[in-house]
């Protein structure tokens, strides 16, 4: 049966309508593009991300601008990420904090991690690095937790919040060994640092990243990594299993993510870009002096990724009782 022009146009406007979608993807950017990050400057996330913007400016021909939008331990930056327009303007480093950590301890982050964002890329893993201030005379794991025994809620310990990594692993160790300490929370993990070396906090379990520069110039004391083996720029830092704690360990990492829906060819591009990146030997050997490591996976195992830390990491806030305030 012949259709009435009527129909025919009709049928004809989504196509028409789509057409000018993917021409953009195709010239893909044509303005500047926004990279959202959850956490305040100078954090982890953060450093990372200014490396990213700083090489897709001059690879991808359009300026790349780090958007610090601070809160809940990272899901303020990542709600506003999946509600925005999936056209490749808006894209995040995303941390598996608000990825797969704080939808299991707010009872809502404005977003599900698994269905609201597109996995493009995972950067790198980020070792985590328990420091103690020199004001403690801790030496040891076993020295923080016989005081934390001897004495309940003496030993005080600095974190970016209920739910972030810091306080998990933190968590993690007093479930382990029944004591009990005092969380002091901050905005950021230079401000926490600043107190420690001031003798006002003991201590923290942070990103290599942060605490690294405060171990080397002697203002900390560095305790124990969380990773499975000691890292190779503190190689005379026990793990947490080599110091007699092997419940306790964990880290994070850093990805590229879009909203849901971004286009495949967005996603492509990006991915290419992230791959030439993360292969470049210089970016390498800034990451690995900064105390991160790189570990490239692609869209779809990033997204299993995600996916798997989503549940283990639900598993971990549920035996130690991780609520938010």
């Amino acid at each position: 049966m012949a259709l009435s022009p009527t129909r025919r146009g009709l049928l004809a406007a989504p196509l028409a309508l789509a057409a000018p979608r993917l021409a953009r993807a195709d010239d893909w950017p044509s303005k500047p593009v926004s990279i959202i990050v959850g956490f305040p400057p100078g954090t982890a996330t953060d450093s990372v991300a200014r490396l990213v913007a700083d090489r897709f400016s001059r690879t991808l021909g359009q300026r790349f601008v780090v958007d610090n939008r601070v809160g809940q331990s990272g899901s303020i930056g990542a709600a506003y990420v999946a509600r925005s327009t999936p056209d490749g303007y808006t894209i995040t480093v995303g941390a598996s904090a608000p990825q797969a950590i704080n939808p299991h301890i707010y009872p809502n982050v404005g977003y599900d991690p698994r269905v609201d964002f597109t996995t493009i890329g995972q950067l790198v893993q980020l070792p985590y690095l328990l420091v103690a201030g020199q004001h403690t005379g801790f030496t040891n794991l076993r020295d923080v937790v016989e005081k934390a025994r001897k004495d309940p809620d003496s030993v005080t310990y600095a974190t970016t919040g209920n739910g972030s990594t810091s306080q998990l692993l933190m968590a993690m160790l007093a479930h382990s060994t029944g004591v009990r300490m005092t969380q002091v929370q901050y905005r950021g993990t230079a401000q926490s640092l600043t107190d420690i070396v001031a003798g006002r906090v003991d201590l923290t379990f942070d990103t290599l990243i942060g605490t690294m520069p405060f171990a080397r110039d002697g203002k900390v004391r560095p305790i124990a990594v969380g990773t499975a083996e000691r890292v190779g720029v503190m190689p005379d830092v026990p793990t947490t299993a080599q110091a007699g704690f092997p419940a306790v360990k964990g880290g994070a990492w850093l990805g590229l993510l879009g909203p849901a829906g971004l286009p495949p060819a967005i996603v492509a591009r990006l991915d290419r870009e992230l791959s030439g990146l993360l292969a470049d030997p210089a970016f390498g050997k800034t990451i690995t002096d900064l105390g991160a490591v790189v570990d490239p996976a692609g869209p779809e195992k990033f997204g299993q990724i995600l996916r798997r830390d989503y549940e283990s990491w639900g598993e971990i806030v549920r035996v130690t009782g991780t609520r938010a305030e």
